[in-house]
C-alpha cells in the first residue's frame, strides 16, 4: 500500500474522487493517511446547481454520457475473484470520465465565482474526523435499534459484537454478516422459541448457529443496559420559532437566487442558535459549522436581514 498511500498524501497531485466521505474515514482508520489535494465531483456538482449528485447523474448532466450504475453490481461482493466482465466494466466506468468531469465542473465553478467555495469544502471533507468503533455502544447505530424492547437491548448488543467479530475475521462489511433488520428481529424475539429467520446465512447452520445462540443467551443473562441520554435542548419559545422561520426563509431565498440547496448557504444549527439568542450572531461567524466563504459572501446579507426583521430585538 505504500506507493498508493504516498500518492494519496502527496499535496502536489490532485486526486479526483467522487463522494469521498466514506473513503476519508476508511483511509484514516485503516492506514492513518489523509487525502491531500482533493477534487470531489459530488461536492462540486452541488455548487453548480445539480440536484442529483450521484456519479451517474452528474456525468450524464455535465458530459451527456450515460453510464450503467447497476444497484446489483454496487451491492455485489467485490472481494470475489476473479471479477466478472460486468464488474470490470462497471469499475472502469466509475473512473473513466472523472478527469473530463473535473475539468468541466471546475470551469463552471470558476465562471460562477464559486471555485474557492468548493476548495474550502474539499478541505473540510478530508479533514473530517471519525469515531472509532466501540462494541459496547456501536449497536445503537443499528437501524431499528430504537424499536427493540428495552429489556432486550443487551441481546442486541451481544449480537452486534458477534457480527463485528465475523466482519473483521472475514474482512467484510457488517451487512454481509447479518443485516440490521435480522439483528433487531432476533433481539426482539421470544428466545424460548426455535431460531427460525430469513437472512441468517451461515448462522443458520452449525457451527455458527451455536455461536449465535450463545450470543443470544449471553445477552439475555446480561445486566440491563441503560441507554445514554442525549442532553435535550430547551423547547423553543414561540418568538424564537418565528425567528427561525424567518432565518430559514432568508436562507431559502439565497439558495433560490444561486440555484443551490439552501443547506449550503448557512448551517441550520447556526441559524437555530441565532434564533434562540440573536446576540450570538457575531460569535456564529467563528462557529465550527460556518465556512469562511459563507461569511465572506453572506454575512452582510444575514446581518441586514436580522436588523430589518427585528430579529435582533
Amino acid at each position: 500500500m505504500s506507493p498508493i498511500c504516498d500518492l494519496i498524501e502527496n499535496p502536489l497531485i490532485e486526486k479526483v474522487m467522487h463522494s469521498v466521505s466514506y473513503d476519508v474515514r476508511c483511509l484514516k482508520r485503516e492506514w492513518g493517511i489523509k487525502i491531500n489535494n482533493l477534487f470531489d465531483p459530488a461536492i462540486a456538482a452541488s455548487f453548480v446547481g445539480i440536484k442529483k449528485t450521484g456519479l451517474g447523474s452528474v456525468i450524464e448532466e455535465v458530459l451527456g454520457i450515460n453510464i450503467d450504475k447497476s444497484k446489483t453490481l454496487q451491492r455485489s461482493d467485490w472481494t470475489i475473484r476473479p471479477l466478472s466482465d460486468k464488474s470490470l466494466l462497471y469499475a472502469a466506468n466509475d473512473v473513466a470520465h472523472l478527469i473530463s468531469l473535473r475539468a468541466a465542473l471546475k470551469k463552471q465553478l470558476q465562471d460562477m465565482g464559486r471555485y474557492e467555495w468548493v476548495l474550502e469544502e474539499f478541505q473540510r471533507q478530508v479533514s473530517a474526523t471519525f469515531k472509532s468503533t466501540n462494541p459496547e455502544i456501536d449497536f445503537l447505530a443499528v437501524k431499528g435499534s430504537g424499536k427493540v424492547d428495552p429489556k432486550k437491548i443487551p441481546v442486541l448488543r451481544s449480537l452486534s459484537k458477534l457480527r463485528i467479530k465475523y466482519a473483521v475475521f472475514r474482512d467484510a462489511p457488517l451487512y454481509r454478516i447479518l443485516n440490521d433488520k435480522t439483528l433487531v428481529d432476533i433481539a426482539n424475539a421470544d428466545h424460548s422459541m426455535p431460531l427460525e429467520y430469513d437472512g441468517l446465512g451461515a448462522f443458520a447452520f452449525q457451527p455458527l448457529k451455536s455461536e449465535l445462540l450463545n450470543a443470544i443467551r449471553k445477552g439475555s443473562k446480561s445486566k440491563p443496559f441503560k441507554l445514554p441520554q442525549n442532553k435535550k435542548k430547551p423547547v423553543m419559545k414561540p418568538f424564537q420559532k418565528k425567528r427561525l422561520e424567518l432565518l430559514k426563509s432568508w436562507r431559502s431565498n439565497i439558495g433560490k437566487e444561486l440555484n443551490i440547496d439552501p443547506s449550503l448557504v448557512w448551517h441550520a444549527a447556526s441559524l437555530e442558535r441565532i434564533a434562540r439568542d440573536s446576540k450570538l450572531t457575531i460569535n456564529e461567524l467563528n462557529s465550527p459549522e460556518v465556512r469562511a466563504w459563507q461569511v465572506q459572501n453572506f454575512q452582510k446579507s444575514l446581518s441586514k436581514f436580522i436588523s430589518d426583521n427585528g430579529i435582533n430585538k
